[in-house]
């Protein structure tokens, strides 16, 4: 036992807590990184294409469904 020198037999050496820390502060850091890219992500979203008016109505638009959209938008726009 070494309660002479005022530490705890059950307690966890001194260089565990450290790495404990430092692990703490790595998922601190982590979720920081997370959320400024989310917060990034979403001001691109804004300045996106928006959805062609007559694809609004469903919630899931393939590509090719979008790009058709805007054909023939560009093609009644734009009769030649």
């Amino acid at each position: 036992m070494n309660a002479s020198k005022g530490t705890s037999m059950f307690g966890n050496p001194p260089s565990l807590w450290a790495q404990h820390r430092e692990a703490s502060l790595n998922w601190l850091a982590l979720g920081l990184l997370l959320a400024a890219w989310n917060s990034a992500d979403r001001d691109a979203a804004v300045d996106a294409a928006r959805r062609p008016d007559s694809l609004r109505a469903y919630r899931c638009v393939s590509v090719r469904a979008v790009q058709r959209a805007q054909a023939s938008a560009d093609q009644n726009a734009n009769p030649s």
